[in-house]
Protein backbone atom coordinates (compact mmCIF):
# COMPACT_ATOMS: atom_id res chain seq x y z
CA UNK A 1 0.00 0.00 0.00
CA UNK A 2 2.01 3.26 -1.43
CA UNK A 3 0.69 6.66 -1.23
CA UNK A 4 1.24 10.13 -2.19
CA UNK A 5 -0.34 13.27 -0.97
CA UNK A 6 0.95 16.66 -2.19
CA UNK A 7 -0.41 19.63 -1.41
CA UNK A 8 -0.14 23.04 -2.70
CA UNK A 9 -0.52 26.43 -0.30
CA UNK A 10 1.46 29.19 -1.74
CA UNK A 11 1.37 30.16 -5.06
CA UNK A 12 3.56 32.50 -6.67
CA UNK A 13 0.59 33.97 -9.17
CA UNK A 14 -2.60 32.56 -7.61
CA UNK A 15 -4.65 33.20 -4.73
CA UNK A 16 -2.93 31.16 -1.49
CA UNK A 17 -4.93 28.07 0.13
CA UNK A 18 -5.08 27.56 3.42
CA UNK A 19 -6.25 24.12 4.12
CA UNK A 20 -3.93 21.82 1.77
CA UNK A 21 -0.93 22.01 4.50
CA UNK A 22 -3.61 20.44 7.08
CA UNK A 23 -5.38 18.12 5.18
CA UNK A 24 -2.29 16.40 3.83
CA UNK A 25 -0.93 16.23 7.23
CA UNK A 26 -4.24 14.54 8.70
CA UNK A 27 -4.68 12.71 5.79
CA UNK A 28 -1.31 10.77 6.06
CA UNK A 29 -1.41 9.98 9.60
CA UNK A 30 -4.89 7.91 8.56
CA UNK A 31 -3.47 5.88 5.74
CA UNK A 32 -0.48 5.30 8.16
CA UNK A 33 -2.62 3.51 10.52
CA UNK A 34 -4.23 1.67 7.53
CA UNK A 35 -0.92 0.51 6.50
CA UNK A 36 0.18 2.76 3.72
CA UNK A 37 3.75 4.14 3.04
CA UNK A 38 3.41 7.54 2.71
CA UNK A 39 5.46 9.87 0.92
CA UNK A 40 3.72 13.71 2.32
CA UNK A 41 5.20 16.75 -0.11
CA UNK A 42 3.86 20.44 0.09
CA UNK A 43 4.32 23.63 -2.07
CA UNK A 44 5.49 21.92 -5.57
CA UNK A 45 6.67 23.48 -8.20
CA UNK A 46 6.08 22.12 -11.87
CA UNK A 47 9.51 20.43 -11.90
CA UNK A 48 9.12 18.98 -8.48
CA UNK A 49 5.53 17.77 -9.18
CA UNK A 50 7.04 15.65 -11.90
CA UNK A 51 9.85 14.63 -10.04
CA UNK A 52 7.77 13.26 -7.27
CA UNK A 53 5.24 11.99 -9.01
CA UNK A 54 7.90 9.95 -11.01
CA UNK A 55 9.62 8.58 -8.21
CA UNK A 56 5.93 7.18 -7.28
CA UNK A 57 5.08 5.10 -9.97
CA UNK A 58 8.67 3.42 -9.65
CA UNK A 59 7.24 2.11 -6.11
CA UNK A 60 4.05 0.26 -8.22
CA UNK A 61 3.73 -2.68 -9.40
CA UNK A 62 1.73 -6.03 -9.56
CA UNK A 63 -0.78 -6.26 -6.49
CA UNK A 64 0.00 -2.89 -4.97
CA UNK A 65 -2.50 -0.28 -3.59
CA UNK A 66 -1.69 2.74 -4.76
CA UNK A 67 -3.08 5.69 -3.44
CA UNK A 68 -2.75 9.88 -5.17
CA UNK A 69 -3.99 12.59 -2.92
CA UNK A 70 -3.91 16.15 -4.42
CA UNK A 71 -5.05 19.17 -2.72
CA UNK A 72 -4.45 23.18 -4.59
CA UNK A 73 -5.57 24.66 -7.48
CA UNK A 74 -6.67 22.52 -10.57
CA UNK A 75 -9.52 22.63 -13.20
CA UNK A 76 -10.76 20.04 -15.34
CA UNK A 77 -10.93 20.68 -19.24
CA UNK A 78 -13.31 18.37 -21.66
CA UNK A 79 -13.29 15.68 -18.72
CA UNK A 80 -9.48 15.87 -17.98
CA UNK A 81 -8.03 16.77 -14.25
CA UNK A 82 -4.84 19.19 -14.63
CA UNK A 83 -2.93 20.31 -11.09
CA UNK A 84 -1.64 23.85 -10.79
CA UNK A 85 2.10 24.15 -9.80
CA UNK A 86 2.88 26.86 -7.25
CA UNK A 87 4.92 28.14 -9.78
CA UNK A 88 2.49 28.59 -12.83
CA UNK A 89 1.70 31.44 -14.46
CA UNK A 90 -1.29 33.70 -14.77
CA UNK A 91 -3.31 32.70 -16.65
CA UNK A 92 -1.83 28.87 -16.87
CA UNK A 93 -2.10 26.21 -19.85
CA UNK A 94 -2.03 22.39 -19.83
CA UNK A 95 1.79 23.10 -20.29
CA UNK A 96 2.41 24.46 -17.29
CA UNK A 97 0.19 22.14 -15.28
CA UNK A 98 -0.07 17.98 -14.59
CA UNK A 99 -2.42 15.87 -16.45
CA UNK A 100 -3.50 13.47 -13.41
CA UNK A 101 -5.32 11.21 -15.93
CA UNK A 102 -1.45 10.75 -17.42
CA UNK A 103 -0.36 9.72 -13.79
CA UNK A 104 -3.44 7.59 -13.66
CA UNK A 105 -2.13 5.52 -16.86
CA UNK A 106 1.25 5.00 -15.55
CA UNK A 107 -0.01 4.30 -12.44
CA UNK A 108 -2.40 1.29 -14.72
CA UNK A 109 1.02 0.08 -16.94
CA UNK A 110 2.39 -0.93 -13.05
CA UNK A 111 -0.46 -3.46 -12.87
CA UNK A 112 -1.83 -2.09 -9.55
CA UNK A 113 -4.47 -3.80 -7.63
CA UNK A 114 -6.13 -0.71 -6.86
CA UNK A 115 -5.44 3.23 -8.19
CA UNK A 116 -7.77 5.53 -5.50
CA UNK A 117 -7.25 9.01 -7.15
CA UNK A 118 -8.26 11.70 -4.71
CA UNK A 119 -8.41 15.22 -6.06
CA UNK A 120 -9.63 17.72 -3.54
CA UNK A 121 -9.47 20.96 -5.83
CA UNK A 122 -12.01 23.07 -7.92
CA UNK A 123 -13.09 21.65 -11.81
CA UNK A 124 -13.90 24.85 -13.75
CA UNK A 125 -12.02 26.09 -16.17
CA UNK A 126 -11.71 29.65 -17.67
CA UNK A 127 -9.49 29.80 -20.64
CA UNK A 128 -11.49 28.86 -23.28
CA UNK A 129 -8.83 29.13 -25.84
CA UNK A 130 -6.80 26.70 -24.54
CA UNK A 131 -5.39 23.04 -26.56
CA UNK A 132 -6.07 19.55 -24.74
CA UNK A 133 -3.10 17.95 -23.33
CA UNK A 134 -2.81 14.54 -25.92
CA UNK A 135 -3.59 11.48 -23.38
CA UNK A 136 -4.84 7.81 -24.21
CA UNK A 137 -7.75 6.58 -22.82
CA UNK A 138 -7.76 4.13 -20.25
CA UNK A 139 -7.17 0.47 -20.48
CA UNK A 140 -10.38 -1.31 -18.96
CA UNK A 141 -8.10 -3.23 -16.18
CA UNK A 142 -11.40 -2.78 -13.85
CA UNK A 143 -9.13 -1.27 -10.65
CA UNK A 144 -9.19 2.07 -10.17
CA UNK A 145 -11.35 4.82 -8.27
CA UNK A 146 -11.73 8.65 -8.67
CA UNK A 147 -13.09 10.71 -5.71
CA UNK A 148 -13.59 14.17 -7.09
CA UNK A 149 -14.00 16.79 -3.88
CA UNK A 150 -16.56 18.55 -6.09
CA UNK A 151 -18.83 17.82 -9.27
CA UNK A 152 -17.57 18.98 -12.66
CA UNK A 153 -17.50 22.88 -13.42
CA UNK A 154 -17.60 23.44 -9.20
CA UNK A 155 -15.63 24.65 -6.39
CA UNK A 156 -14.00 22.84 -3.48
CA UNK A 157 -14.60 25.05 -1.01
CA UNK A 158 -12.64 24.96 2.93
CA UNK A 159 -13.44 25.80 6.20
CA UNK A 160 -11.66 28.10 8.44
CA UNK A 161 -12.46 28.04 11.80
CA UNK A 162 -10.00 30.46 13.66
CA UNK A 163 -6.35 29.46 12.82
CA UNK A 164 -7.55 26.02 12.05
CA UNK A 165 -8.88 25.17 8.04
CA UNK A 166 -9.69 22.77 6.14
CA UNK A 167 -11.46 21.30 3.17
CA UNK A 168 -15.10 20.39 3.02
CA UNK A 169 -14.01 16.85 1.46
CA UNK A 170 -11.63 16.19 4.03
CA UNK A 171 -13.83 17.11 7.03
CA UNK A 172 -15.76 13.94 5.44
CA UNK A 173 -13.19 11.78 4.15
CA UNK A 174 -11.47 11.30 7.79
CA UNK A 175 -14.93 10.56 9.33
CA UNK A 176 -14.89 7.74 6.93
CA UNK A 177 -11.48 6.47 5.66
CA UNK A 178 -11.07 3.64 8.40
CA UNK A 179 -14.01 2.02 7.55
CA UNK A 180 -13.62 -1.71 6.74
CA UNK A 181 -15.78 -1.94 3.57
CA UNK A 182 -15.47 -1.70 -0.33
CA UNK A 183 -13.67 1.86 -0.79
CA UNK A 184 -16.72 2.97 -3.24
CA UNK A 185 -19.11 2.21 -0.61
CA UNK A 186 -16.78 3.99 1.90
CA UNK A 187 -16.52 7.51 -0.69
CA UNK A 188 -20.26 7.20 -1.01
CA UNK A 189 -20.90 7.92 3.10
CA UNK A 190 -18.62 10.90 2.33
CA UNK A 191 -20.66 12.42 -0.28
CA UNK A 192 -24.01 11.65 1.72
CA UNK A 193 -22.36 13.78 4.13
CA UNK A 194 -21.12 16.50 2.16
CA UNK A 195 -24.70 16.79 0.35
CA UNK A 196 -25.74 16.60 3.99
CA UNK A 197 -23.69 19.67 4.71
CA UNK A 198 -26.14 23.03 4.96
CA UNK A 199 -22.41 25.43 4.31
CA UNK A 200 -22.12 23.76 0.84
CA UNK A 201 -25.43 23.02 -0.15
CA UNK A 202 -26.29 23.69 -3.99
CA UNK A 203 -22.16 24.44 -3.93
CA UNK A 204 -20.10 21.72 -3.38
CA UNK A 205 -21.27 18.09 -3.90
CA UNK A 206 -18.62 15.21 -4.18
CA UNK A 207 -18.23 12.83 -7.53
CA UNK A 208 -17.07 9.59 -7.70
CA UNK A 209 -16.25 7.53 -10.61
CA UNK A 210 -14.94 4.24 -10.86
CA UNK A 211 -14.03 0.62 -12.92
CA UNK A 212 -13.39 -1.43 -9.52
CA UNK A 213 -14.72 -4.86 -10.22
CA UNK A 214 -13.28 -6.17 -6.85
CA UNK A 215 -14.57 -5.53 -3.61
CA UNK A 216 -11.16 -3.83 -2.63
CA UNK A 217 -11.08 -1.77 0.92
CA UNK A 218 -8.33 0.33 1.89
CA UNK A 219 -8.28 -1.61 5.34
CA UNK A 220 -7.77 -4.72 3.01
CA UNK A 221 -4.31 -6.50 4.50
CA UNK A 222 -1.75 -6.82 1.49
Amino acid sequence: KIALLVGNNHYQHHPNLMAPVTDVFELSLLLKQLGFQVVSLLDLNKAEMMTAVGRFLQLLGKGVYALFYYAGHGYEHSGRNYMVPIDAPQPYAPENCISVQRILQKMQQQQTALNLILLDTCRKWYNPECALSHVQPLEPWGNTVYGYATSEDAEAYELQDGEFSSGIFMKYLKKHILQEKKVTHMLEDVLEDIGRDPLVTGKQVMEIKHTLKEARALTDPV
